[in-house]
């Protein structure tokens, strides 16, 4: 995917030096959109909301950490590490992420593919840990939009090219790669868990027909009570609503 640095978009100094997130902190990421129909596009939108924070809000740069236009390019905006200004009580324990184009409408698959690949980024330089919102889940607005909520909310799957050419064993195998490490460390309420693979559990439960609650990341009470009765409803899985390396496989492969 196409990357532009904030130099390469000639972003304009911030007021004051940017501060630095403190990464034990961190609990998330959160997603925007422009909320507007027919926005501009590309770098022109870049800097279209830089001058709206910076000289019609008085913030001290444009407001998220990433940006990612409907060609799937992906803008710097105060870059990794750094406090945003774009979700209020979260700026100091969140990176955020702005969908330029409108998320009303579903977003290009080139778009959705880097914005996948922007979380995927920040999962890791967090240790895989933290969740994954929509601006709506922290705050009393529509943003980022029905489609792009909806997308993030079922577990942001996305198909390179023609879906009728799925590499379902290339899936499984993805599948099975991301649940290797399980059993020595498996998904808990317990343990606390947290991030992408408590999420992708979260939207696998849901779509089986056992109830998680929020398909947030975060394992809690209905996540587990969720796992255990999915665990009973196979018969051969212990019903300790603990997702280890087996009860993985059963969810995404059976």
């Amino acid at each position: 995917m196409d990357f532009i640095s904030r130099d390469e978009w000639h972003a304009r100094p911030p007021k004051r030096p940017f501060a630095r997130l403190r990464p034990s902190r961190i609990v998330g990421i959160v997603v925007h959109h422009s909320g507007v129909a027919n926005p501009p596009e590309g770098v022109v939108a870049v800097r279209a909301y830089e001058r709206y924070h910076m000289d019609t809000r008085g913030w001290n740069a444009i407001a998220y950490n990433w940006l990612v236009d409907e060609r799937g390019v992906i803008y710097e905006g105060r870059g990794p590490g750094i406090v945003s200004g774009a979700t209020k009580h979260y700026n100091h324990k969140t990176e955020s992420i702005c969908y330029t184009g409108y998320g009303g409408t579903k977003p290009p698959e080139v778009a959705l593919i880097s914005i996948t690949e922007v979380i995927e980024d920040i999962q890791g330089r967090y240790g895989g840990r933290v969740w994954l919102k929509g601006h709506q889940d922290l705050a009393a607005t529509s943003c980022p939009g029905s489609e792009l909520y909806a997308w993030l909310k079922n577990g942001c799957v996305v198909y390179e090219g023609n879906p009728s050419g799925i590499d379902f064993e290339g899936i499984a195998r993805y599948l099975r790669d991301l649940g290797n490490g399980l059993d020595d460390t498996p998904l808990s309420r317990r343990r606390r868990s947290r991030g992408q693979l408590v999420q992708l559990a979260q939207s696998r439960l849901k779509d089986r027909g056992h109830d998680p609650g929020g398909i947030d990341g975060v394992f809690g009470p209905k996540t587990k009570a969720a796992v255990k009765s999915f665990q009973q409803s196979l018969g051969f899985l212990r019903p300790n609503g603990v997702v280890d390396g087996s009860t993985w496989d059963a969810l995404f492969l059976l």
